[in-house]
């Protein structure tokens, strides 16, 4: 924002006119022309080394929208992946417990219905916030939160981070559950990390 220019003139002040401020919310960041057509099968999105690195021991289930054929208005197909990978124990102390979920579209921009989802999944957090995220897609949005209101689940802390690059929309789910109550979880900055780490890896294996 540019303050109004003030100019001294023979001991006299001349305020140059403020220029009303918009409130409105920033225009989107244009798509790219990146276009995707082929997407692996859903269990296959993530290596193996981005696994042991950030859910380690977490199996994976596919999604049930994996194999239904669908359309866009252009006639090109939409493909769906919802593919999640947790691990079969639950939370206990001295294991990391991770799990992931990966829903990804081809051919169809779900960008704003993504981040309208994201933000309902952390509104009933004890703390919660979200943020742009740059270098990732031609848009990213991170969303995070620790516990809920009623102080349940103090230990979880979970992220989101929504992104769009051409004719793909991704949103990742990452929950990381810490069996000593005494402990708060994964901080933002570890969990965006092994977001980030996750949808680079989506997005490498599409072609």
């Amino acid at each position: 924002m540019t303050a109004a220019a003030v100019v001294m003139i023979g001991g006299g002040a001349c305020s140059a006119p403020i220029a009303e401020v918009s409130t409105s919310p920033p225009p989107a960041a244009p798509k790219s022309s990146t276009k995707f057509t082929t997407v692996p099968d859903a269990c296959e999105l993530l290596e193996r080394e981005t696994l042991a690195k950030y859910a380690p021991e977490a199996a994976c289930r596919p999604g049930a929208e994996d194999d239904l054929q669908t359309v866009n208005d252009k006639q090109e197909p939409i493909i769906r992946r919802g593919p999640r990978w947790e691990p079969a124990h639950t939370a206990r102390q001295g294991k990391f417990h991770a799990t992931v979920e990966v829903n990804l579209t081809l051919g169809l921009d779900t960008y704003a219905e993504d981040q309208e989802s994201a933000q309902r999944s952390i509104s009933g957090s004890a703390v919660g916030n979200e943020r742009p995220v740059a270098g990732i897609g031609d848009e990213a949005s991170l969303y995070y939160g620790v516990g809920d209101k009623q102080g349940h689940n103090g230990n979880l802390a979970r992220g989101i981070l929504v992104s769009r690059w051409g004719n793909v929309s991704l949103r990742v789910f990452y929950w990381h559950y810490q069996a000593a109550a005494s402990d708060d979880g994964l901080s933002e900055q570890q969990v965006l990390k092994a977001l980030k780490a996750i949808t680079r890896d989506v997005y490498d294996d599409l072609s």
